[in-house]
Order: C-alpha cells, then structure tokens, then sequence
C-alpha cells in the first residue's frame, strides 16, 4: 500500500522559523541571515564561528549574507538586538528560550549566537494595521513608539519619516494623556514589545494585539 507524499509545512511563525535557522545553524560554516517576518531579522553564529577573533571576518560575511537576502537598497532605520543581552538582563522573558528553544536552549548560552536585526518602517507598519483593524488611528511619536488614538480623529500612519542610522530603541512602561485633545490617547512603546517578541520569539502582531486589547479600552 502506498501513502501519499506530505511535503513539510514551511515555518511561518517567528518561532518556527527561527526553530529552522537554529537547526540549520549546527551545520554551517559561517554566519548567514534569516529573515523572521513583521521587520525581524536575525543574524546567526553557528558552533565553528568564534566572533570574538574574527569580529572582521563576522563584519563580511553579515554583510555578504544580508545583501543576498535584502539586495543593495537603503535598510532605513533599524537596530540591533543582541540575544544574550535578551537572555541575560531583560526579566520577566528572559528565561522564556528556555521553552520555545526546546533543544537548542543550552546552545543559545554559548554555542550559538543570534543578533536579531529590526527595522523601523516594518515594525510601524505592524502596529498600525493592528490598530486600523480594531478602529484605532495611530502615528508616530518620536524615534520609535506610537502615538495610538481612540476614536476617527485622525489618521493612521503605516509608514515613516526617509531616516537612517541605527539608534538602539527604548523600553520604557508608562502612559501619556494629552489634555485639550478631545480624543484620547496613548503611546505604546514599541521598545517592549520588540524585547518581549524576540526574548518569547512570538509574532509582534500578537503582541501588539494583546497590548491594544489590555490598554486600550
């Protein structure tokens, strides 16, 4: 008897994908990039690289390995997360590898290496197509956070400002009114969200959801 063929479903969530990348990292030889979805990136180091000694051969592979993936346009505004620092200052996740790595958690305190790159304009682009689906209007406000309104009262900004460099982005908790403005709002401050994403490799999206859902009444 013969079974129909099932080809492998492709890893769609952050997780998932990154699951790949680090079971792909046990057999590479130098430093590639992957990318996650909704403006994450992720460089990796697997076991044989030592970045320490070769910060320079580090420097061109990342390139050459972002370049075949992204082509030669303008990044824009992005940062870059380090995981170990993730892993080791930012509570209450950062013990969460510990459950989505499954076997390679030991490996994310040493062997392997993840700097997750995140950009800008994308991950704007995320949290307003979260608030225009629960008829929030959202623009941005300063370097990185939203400016989220409840009600019509303005117009959702799913883009951002032509700037460039790689600031590193703030987490910071807190809520700002703004008296004399009719219709209230909030900033959501992208920062956390970002952490939390990459510290419990979940989809921002859902973040911002959830965040929206438990704030914004």
């Amino acid at each position: 008897m013969k079974f129909p063929f099932f080809s492998k479903r492709e890893p769609v969530t952050f997780r998932e994908r990154l699951l790949a990348a680090l079971g792909h990292a046990e057999k590479a030889d130098k430093v590639f990039f992957v990318p996650l979805g909704e403006g994450f990136y992720v460089y990796v180091l697997p076991p044989a690289y030592d970045f320490i000694a070769e910060r320079e051969r580090f420097n061109r592979d990342a390139d050459q390995a972002r370049r075949s993936v992204l082509g030669d346009a303008p990044l824009g505004r992005y940062t870059l997360v380090n995981f170990r620092d993730v892993r080791e200052a930012r509570s209450p996740y950062s013990d969460d590898y510990q459950l989505w790595a499954e076997d390679f958690a030991i490996k994310l305190t040493g062997e392997i290496g993840l700097i997750f790159m995140v950009r800008e304009q994308e991950v704007r682009q995320v949290v307003a197509r979260e608030c225009e689906r629960v008829g929030l209007t959202c623009e941005p406000h300063g370097q990185w956070d939203m400016r989220v309104h409840q009600g019509t009262g303005g117009q959702g900004t799913p883009g951002s400002p032509d700037i460039h460099g790689s600031p590193g982005i703030h987490g910071s908790p807190g809520i700002h009114g703004s008296p004399g403005i009719p219709m209230p709002e909030q900033i959501l401050y992208t920062g956390d969200l970002v952490y939390e994403a990459i510290g419990r490799a979940r989809n921002l999206s859902e973040l911002v959801r959830e965040y929206l859902a438990n704030n914004i009444s």
